[in-house]
């Protein structure tokens, strides 16, 4: 989302400062011609430099790693790290803050064919399999008592799922599997998802940061139509020039192998997320499915880019990178 959000705020005419940590690959950020400045959202005072003078902060900095991890990384990286930058921000005079959020507060509640909406209780249990999902629900809860306290203008967006270039997540993996010679679903589930293309997103984003009626208010980024899971990997498939042979195991196949890749990750001490977790596993059975009604009627905003037209989009970026 934050290289999205650098590129469209800077088509629109911004000024743009992006926050990076000395660690990160800036390799595509020094082409947008954002100013970037070094820093961490755990280290507050290397933030005051980056908020100072700045209208809006667009805070969407987090540790995304669903169901890998200790609780130790997510903590510091996403609920210090939000009460880091929103402090930063008050002492800055920063006048607006927009938080990125994920419809995973909403725990199960998101899941299945009732969608979720800005109203439903966030409601996630603490454990291993959901250490990224309550963090974020604690960093809310942060974002929150800066706006009831009058501090800072706090808006709020929550997404389901989003993709595109330079997407780890959803699109990395979908991409990978559909590239596969067979094609192997884990159960017979074809659960509902919110997708959403990051330029859309990150639209949308801006959007709410710069609108006075969305103040102190939380908006899912939502499209008009649900996307089941394995039409967006159809789409995947087709884009990449398909079609394949597709099979079915039994979850509970499923379930072992991925709690066997964990394990064995582990044991190896290896720092990067497996292809599949349990968390992951469970994303593809139970889905996350948000309703984006509020959106639309308040602020009149819905995706431009189809789930034809962004995976297309996807393969296009994808495929450009194996050139280089």
């Amino acid at each position: 989302m934050g290289s999205h959000l650098v590129e469209r705020l800077i088509a629109q005419g911004h000024e743009v400062l992006a926050l990076a940590r000395k660690t990160s690959d800036i390799s595509h950020l020094k082409t947008t011609g954002a100013r970037i400045i070094f820093g961490d959202v755990e280290d507050y005072e290397s933030l005051l430099p980056a908020v100072k003078g700045v209208d809006v902060v667009y805070h969407a900095a987090a540790r995304v790693m669903p169901g890998w991890g200790e609780w130790k990384l997510f903590e510091p990286s996403i609920i210090k790290g939000t009460d880091n930058m929103l402090r930063a921000s008050v002492e800055a005079g920063v006048p607006r803050f927009l938080h990125v959020s994920t419809g995973s507060v909403h725990g199960k509640l998101c899941e299945g064919d009732t969608p979720a909406c800005e109203s439903t209780p966030c409601n996630v249990v603490f454990c291993r399999d959901a250490y990224y999902d309550f963090a974020k629900m604690r960093a809310e809860d942060v974002a929150f008592e800066y706006r009831k306290k009058g501090k800072i203008q706090v808006s709020m967006i929550r997404i389901a799922a989003v993709y595109g270039p330079r997407d780890r997540l959803l699109a990395d993996r979908v991409y990978r599997h559909v590239s596969l010679p067979l094609i192997v679903w884990p159960g017979k589930s074809n659960p509902k998802y919110s997708i959403v293309y990051a330029s859309d997103a990150a639209d949308f984003a801006i959007l709410v940061a710069t609108s006075d009626q969305a103040i102190g208010e939380v908006y899912n980024v939502a499209p008009t139509h649900e996307v089941p899971l394995r039409t967006f990997a159809a789409a995947m498939v087709k884009a990449a020039g398909g079609p394949k042979l597709q099979v079915t195991i039994p979850y509970s196949v499923a379930y072992v192998w991925c709690t066997l890749m964990e394990e064995w990750s582990r044991l190896r001490r290896v720092k990067d997320m497996p292809y599949l977790t349990r968390s992951g596993l469970r994303f593809v059975n139970k889905g996350i499915y948000l309703d984006g009604t509020k959106a639309r009627d308040e602020l009149g905003w819905q995706p431009k880019i189809s789930v034809e037209e962004g995976t297309k989009l996807y393969v296009q970026w994808r495929r450009s990178q194996k050139k280089r």
